[in-house]
């Protein structure tokens, strides 16, 4: 699908005077001569005076270390792209890069001769050094193991971009257009994702009152009530079969019935009781209250975005679920990210025969071997530059800034559990404790809907150096953590690569309790669906000793790293 809808959203630099025009052609010059990226630090004397003159306008997006306020493409503004992100975003789009090349202030995304020189990693012919925010492994080969790849690259293609490289590989025409303006439906592997044009979908017997508990019927669409005018490969669709039993895992039941058509969806009013002319994402959600499995979704629908190859905000996104129940959303200000439209649901269709101009089916949150749900990584690797790109791309879009902090200590949120089971029962006196620090600015915080919503959360996430809490859901939130920024997951309740996982995903430190033996359990092991006890249903005390410990190995990673931003910290940092 080649159609990219953009917004607008043009961000101008004013130009008051000779001298300002005179630092615009400094800021060039030394961003060509440094063949800037995104992420290149500007010379700061260069900056103070683009400062005094307007000539950086405020940005709000996610600010990164090393860079005072990044340059301004207004050209390409209406994207709403980070500006790290634009460079990559001209590779595949090569009216974008004509757009640069016309606009002077977009010359830093360019190398000398105009060309563009940094991609992603999936298109095919990226260079590898010119890669996306490549990962970190402490080995490039596992001891004992025979693999093709070394561990940079198997964790490049398992969980960064070359996951999207992966995809877009697999995509095969299931429905062939017999036309230049035909239908078409082309799907990856197992029916995970799937994009066309001219698509019909008959609703009438979706009934959706009549609906049980299932969110995922499979005997809604029937031969004739699904396809376009184009051929069928049947075998091709057969092929797909074998991952449709979990209904958040394939495409395929839904698809199984594809029809070729006699008559072009779109084409007229007769066959359609409604024409969705906008490009059109059709979405399975797990649990939107549980923040963990609802950003499978956001992940898996920025990942469609990568293989479709556009990010305009101009599209309906449509919720597939067969229930007549409400989806309940604690993270709903998210969608924002993704589209400038209120979200639809199929049901809004029951009844009625839906033709949709641009589709994409997008990829799920528990496909086996997808991201992030249950996937295992590569031992000793971290730094997935899609999931980077992902946090940056929702921080951005949702104005979500990085303030530098006044008085150069490490900013630590304590994430406290008002829940049942997993509280932390002596965690005042635990964080009386780090209050006597000097080094250390400690909150404590309760990241419940009703008190703090969803984007102050973030707000408070991504100005934090250390995010302590004991294993659950809101630990998610170490996607949208500074570079810098380590996770203390306090006890992971034997369930050992879930937020370990997230973290180095995103790229950031985690340490977590050691040794055999648990916190102090207060109460009885709770059971879980009657399989047994279970570590996560129960409270806990926490030993001061090695808390501190553990807060320890987190300040030293943070003020190690190499991102991580000069302050003037206090006499105590030598740890």
């Amino acid at each position: 699908m080649s159609r990219r809808i953009l917004t607008d959203g043009d961000a101008r630099v004013n130009r008051r005077n000779s001298v300002a025009i005179t630092m615009i052609f400094l800021l060039t010059l030394s961003a060509l001569h440094q063949s800037v990226s995104s992420t290149t630090r500007w010379p700061a004397s260069l900056v103070s005076y683009a400062n005094v003159f307007g000539l950086v306008t405020p940005w709000s997006g996610s600010l990164q270390p090393g860079v005072s306020t990044p340059p301004t493409c207004p050209a390409l503004a209406h994207l709403r792209l980070p500006s790290e992100h634009l460079a990559y975003y001209l590779y595949s789009h090569p009216e974008a890069a004509d757009a640069a090349r016309n606009d002077t202030r977009c010359r830093y995304l360019l190398q000398h001769d105009g060309e563009v020189s940094q991609c992603w990693g999936y298109e095919e012919d990226c260079p590898r050094q010119a890669r996306y925010s490549p990962p970190v492994c402490a080995q490039e080969w596992q001891t004992g193991r025979r693999h093709r790849l070394n561990n940079t690259e198997r964790f490049w293609i398992d969980a960064g971009f070359g996951y999207v490289r992966e995809q877009k590989r697999q995509l095969v025409p299931i429905c062939e257009a017999r036309r230049q303006e035909g239908s078409w439906l082309e799907c990856s592997e197992y029916a995970r994702h799937c994009r066309g044009r001219d698509l019909y979908l008959d609703f009438r017997r979706l009934r959706i009152q009549e609906s049980r508990v299932s969110a995922n019927r499979r005997d809604i669409l029937g031969p004739g009530e699904i396809g376009g005018r184009c051929k069928v490969h049947a075998d091709t669709l057969l092929s797909m079969k074998g991952h449709e039993v979990h209904g958040l895992m394939s495409w395929y039941a839904e698809l199984e019935n594809l029809t070729s058509l006699n008559f072009q969806p779109t084409a007229g009013n007769e066959n359609c009781d409604v024409i969705l002319d906008r490009p059109t994402y059709f979405m399975k959600l797990d649990m939107g209250v549980n923040m963990y499995h609802h950003f499978c979704d956001f992940l898996n629908l920025y990942i469609s975005q990568h293989v479709n190859g556009s990010f305009s905000t101009d599209v309906n996104i449509v919720v597939w679920d067969t229930t007549p129940r409400s989806y309940w959303d604690l993270f709903v200000d998210t969608w924002r990210a993704f589209t400038d439209h209120p979200l639809l649901h199929i049901k809004d269709y029951d009844g009625k025969r839906v033709c949709v101009r641009e589709a994409v089916f997008s990829l799920m949150p528990r496909m086996v071997l997808g991201l992030y749900y249950n996937l295992p990584l590569v031992p000793g690797c971290s730094n997935s530059g899609l999931v980077r790109a992902f946090s940056r791309h929702v921080l951005y879009r949702l104005g979500i800034n990085h303030v530098q902090p006044q008085d150069g200590r490490l900013r630590v949120t304590y994430l406290s559990r008002t829940t049942q089971h997993r509280r932390v029962l002596n965690e005042d006196q635990l964080l009386a404790q780090l209050r006597t620090d000097p080094r250390l600015l400690v909150s404590k915080v309760d990241y419940n809907h009703r008190k703090m919503p969803f984007l102050e959360q973030l707000q408070n996430t991504h100005n934090t150096d250390i995010f302590i809490g004991i294993h659950g859901a809101g630990l998610t939130h170490a996607l949208f953590l500074p570079d810098w920024a380590c996770l203390v997951e306090i006890y992971n309740c034997r369930d050992e690569p879930c937020y370990r996982n997230i973290a180095a995903l995103r790229g950031v430190g985690y340490v977590t309790w050691e040794g055999s033996e648990s916190p102090t359990i207060i109460d009885e092991l709770g059971t879980y669906k009657h399989r047994g006890d279970h570590h996560k249903f129960v409270n806990y005390t926490v030993g001061a000793t090695e808390f501190r410990g553990l807060v320890e190995k987190a300040i030293t990673h943070v003020i190690n790293h190499p991102d991580y931003p000069t302050r003037p910290m206090h006499p105590k940092d030598e740890v």
